[in-house]
């Protein structure tokens, strides 16, 4: 023992200190290479620590083990191991490159763009940079300027099939269908093996109808990975479409096997052999989805109409009696409960459920004359069919920047109200834009601080536009002596320029602040609302940006589509509208949660309320028209849509014209 321990330390004198520190450095950057490229990234975290310990100052250990901790999902310690790399190697395309992907993955969109902008500026001959870069603006819908990216990417490297697919997606969003097979004809051409582009081409040839073609594409994916679940689903719709129920079953079967949680398939399931008559496999489904997810209305409302039909009535009544437990305004449920207990001779239970349902009609009319019409809309909405579409709608979720119940029509709602910045007349202090309001708070504020030319206010969310010029800088928020004030406007610049993260820490910060606290909710709101969409555009995108350490691109993972989650900005705003009853715009960014989460009926509450507290909101009765037009109530949606084009709003008309009046 005594000799090993002289060994070591002769050893140690022989080498001197910096020498052992620079074998141990290579030695512990070696060991965490190899563990990176097994993907053991705790162990390559260990190594590359021990890497830092023994050479505090070489950017290598710092980059690498950003790989690590992004690997991991750590994508906040990855950025600060990435700016570490750049405080000692400042010039490091790499580290710009990576710590833009992982901003990205934060929501920190105007940082990922600089980075990218950064990296590209030392090295404008790497196609990956631009194609990070175009990934980006198809994260923020900026489709075009993204096909820009992808066209100088395609310019440096003419056979690179992940611009052709990234290209093709984008124009897919912009409704250039035949423009996004191009291109993904391309990317099939230059990397037949790129499953991705051999589904992604399957999906649009199905968008179109061309259900053989999609059906080649999604049969050759299959042959070079068969273990997919999406590309079983959806050649499983394939088969749907042509009427192949058989076929369809069975690929809807093995993506349960391969993915056992997987609840819109056993959904899909179920309503087949429904309509196949074979009711007890179809009520097994049904209880494996509300299994799942012991929450789904859908769930029970469907498995309810099958205990119906099976003249289960006592089950039945429980189905839907849940349904109204799990959401008390669904006047369907109320309807077929009503029928159930009529069924049952529960004259008194039936009368009080139909008397219920016409409660909640009666919020949505101030005409008495279209209850009964409107009772009859509601009482044939619970066919098989209708279901399969609406659900269909609800996961897809919200393509293109509108929402999917509407895109036959071609029309969307409008955002929700946050607080930001205008521009402030001094000649003319009445003066305002008729779709921004002030209250006595915010006026008080804007006479108080000072604010040089802007004012706060409450206003409709532009900053996605990408004519989008902001009016904060950090020369004007600097001026600002009262700290509370510049945070929240450094909070409001943070998330004009999409650094989402940035923004609602700041805010976060204000929530105890007796002036900025319902403020910075609104805001944190809305902030809430953006991400779960972006988080669906992003599965949509497939999450084209990606950190590698080798060198062979690696094949990317095709997973199941998802709903946008909006239970936080829901929660939120929730508790905004108990503790604050009388504010229109917490009522009215509350109602648009309600119609993403396709609760129509709570939503048109919810517009209701808004334009009670502010009779002047156009996007109040817009939003509201719009919802009663999807529900077929053509009569109530031409009375509040004309009432926005009185108050401004001029697409008003123009739907009005198109399809009310047509």
């Amino acid at each position: 023992m005594h000799k090993l321990r002289y060994f070591t330390l002769t050893l140690f004198l022989l080498l001197g200190f910096n020498s052992y520190s620079q074998l141990n450095h290579k030695h512990f950057i070696l060991m965490g290479r190899i563990d990176l490229s097994e993907e053991n990234y705790s162990d390559a975290m260990y190594n590359f620590n021990n890497a830092i310990i023994a050479k505090p100052k070489d950017f290598e250990g710092y980059f690498l083990r950003g790989i690590a901790k992004y690997s991991l999902n750590d994508y906040i310690g990855a950025v600060n191991d990435f700016t570490k790399t750049l405080e000692f190697h400042p010039l490091y395309v790499r580290a710009y490159h990576y710590r833009g992907v992982a901003n990205d993955r934060l929501g920190n969109y105007a940082d990922a763009k600089k980075d990218f902008s950064k990296a590209i500026s030392l090295d404008p001959y790497d196609a990956e940079l631009h194609i990070a870069m175009g990934s980006t603006k198809l994260h923020l819908n900026e489709f075009e300027n993204a096909i820009a990216s992808f066209d100088t990417a395609i310019i440096i490297n003419p056979n690179n099939s992940n611009a052709y697919i990234n290209r093709g997606i984008a124009k897919k969003f912009l409704h250039r269908l035949d423009e996004a097979i191009a291109d993904l004809n391309k990317a099939v051409y230059y990397d037949f093996f790129n499953i991705e582009a051999l589904v992604r081409r399957g999906m649009i040839e199905m968008e179109q109808e061309k259900y053989q073609d999609a059906l080649i594409d999604f049969n050759n994916a299959l042959k070079m990975d068969n273990n997919n679940p999406i590309i079983f689903f959806n050649r499983g719709t394939v088969y749907l479409n042509i009427g192949d129920t058989v076929s369809a079953l069975k690929d809807y079967e093995r993506v349960n096997n391969l993915d056992e949680r997987n609840a819109l398939t056993y959904f899909n399931r179920a309503i087949i052999y429904g309509q196949l008559e074979e009711n007890d496999i179809a009520l097994a489904l049904f209880n494996k989805v509300i299994e799942i997810n012991p929450k789904n209305i859908y769930g029970y409302f469907n498995r309810g109409i099958l205990h119906y039909k099976m003249e289960k009535l006592d089950e039945a009544e429980d189905d839907f009696s849940k349904v109204i437990e799990l959401f008390p305004d669904y006047v369907d449920a109320w309807v077929n409960r009503s029928i159930v207990r009529h069924e049952k001779g529960d004259t008194q239970g039936a009368e009080a459920d139909r008397y219920r349902s016409k409660e909640i009609i009666e919020l949505i009319s101030d005409d008495g004359k279209s209850i009964d019409s409107l009772y009859n809309i509601y009482s044939n909405y619970i066919d098989y069919d209708k279901i399969i579409a609406f659900d269909s709608d609800f996961t897809n979720g919200d393509k293109g920047g509108k929402l999917a119940q509407f895109s036959s029509v071609d029309i969307k709602p409008f955002d929700n109200f946050i607080i930001g910045i205008d521009e402030f007349d001094s000649k003319d202090k009445n003066k305002k834009d008729k779709h921004n309001f002030v209250d006595a708070t915010l006026s008080m504020i804007n006479e108080n601080k000072q604010l040089n030319g802007i004012r706060l206010v409450y206003m409709q969310k532009n900053h996605d536009e990408e004519e989008h010029q902001s009016l904060l800088n950090d020369s004007i928020i600097n001026t600002i002596n009262d700290n509370d004030l510049k945070t929240f406007l450094s909070a409001l610049m943070n998330y004009e320029i999409h650094n989402y993260q940035h923004a609602e820490n700041n805010f976060y910060s204000l929530t105890n602040n007796s002036i900025y606290n319902i403020y910075s909710y609104i805001n944190i709101a809305s902030i809430q609302k953006d991400k779960a969409e972006l988080i669906l555009a992003n599965q949509n995108y497939n999450d084209p940006v990606s950190i590698s350490t080798k060198k062979t691109t690696e094949k990317r993972n095709i997973s199941n589509p998802i709903k946008p989650d909006y239970q936080q900005a829901l929660n939120i705003l929730t508790n905004l509208a108990y503790n604050n009853k009388t504010n229109p715009f917490v009522w009215y960014n509350l109602g648009n949660v309600h119609l993403q989460m396709q609760e129509f009926h709570k939503a048109i509450d919810d517009y209701t309320l808004a334009i009670q507290y502010e009779k002047n909101m156009a996007e109040a009765y817009y939003n509201r028209g719009l919802t009663l037009l999807f529900l077929g109530e053509k009569e109530l949606a031409n009375s509040d849509l004309s009432k926005a084009g009185e108050l401004g709003i001029k697409e008003a008309y123009a739907v009005i014209k198109r399809f009310i009046n047509n």
